[in-house]
């Protein structure tokens, strides 16, 4: 029965690494939003690398030094009509204590990773001055929830959290993201071979009697 059980097991496995669809995040569209006094000249743009990926550069302007940068991460996949509706990720970390490892949310060390990878980001609190990031995309390999097929947003809302007054918004990022199975260029594709036309002809030899 355990024998049957482990089988089942690493059959499961070989069929998920070699059957089930790689699927990769392309970004489709990207908006961002500034909070007057706070943050200024935000702005975001796309740039289209293939296919299958485009990364994203932003840059912002923060006014004041925002010393404990909390994120509120949501998700949405689009529905049959269009509209995007909450999907799985709904979930608020302090991006301090992620630095400082005093969090281990996986949604904010993946956040602190392409922080550290792609923006100007990759240092401990305070942040203040001009801010940027460059090339960034959603990568794939290391998202914490793989996501089915499908239109989605990504939304990040940052924003300054105080111990004497409530929090204040910094600004907004939005993420359009199609999860989809990468394209594959016609010239990488491999063109089957003609079994009809590729064997070599054979020679076949009839014997002939000498007539008398």
């Amino acid at each position: 029965m355990r024998l049957l059980f482990a089988f089942l097991i690493v059959s499961l496995m070989i069929w998920k690494m070699w059957c089930e669809p790689k699927i990769v995040y392309k970004t489709t569209n990207i908006k961002c939003t500034d909070v007057p006094k706070l943050t200024a000249n935000a702005s975001c743009r796309l740039k289209a690398i293939n296919w299958n990926l485009a990364v994203a550069q932003m840059d912002v302007d923060f006014q004041q030094p925002v010393r404990n940068m909390t994120v509120h991460i949501k998700v949405f996949k689009r529905d049959y009509s269009n509209k995007y509706q909450p999907f799985l990720v709904d979930v608020v970390v302090n991006m301090c204590d992620i630095i400082g490892r005093r969090n281990y949310s996986p949604y904010g060390r993946y956040l602190w990773g392409l922080f550290k990878r792609y923006t100007n980001f990759n240092h401990s609190c305070p942040f203040v001055g001009h801010m940027f990031a460059r090339g960034i995309f959603i990568d794939e390999s290391v998202v914490p929830v793989k996501l089915p097929l499908g239109d989605y947003q990504f939304v990040l809302f940052p924003f300054e959290t105080y111990r004497e007054k409530p929090p204040q918004s910094i600004g907004s990022i939005k993420f359009y993201v199609q999860a989809m199975v990468p394209v594959i260029p016609k010239r990488n594709r491999t063109i089957p071979t003609d079994r009809t036309t590729s064997q070599t002809p054979q020679t076949i030899i009839v014997p002939v009697k000498n007539g008398k």
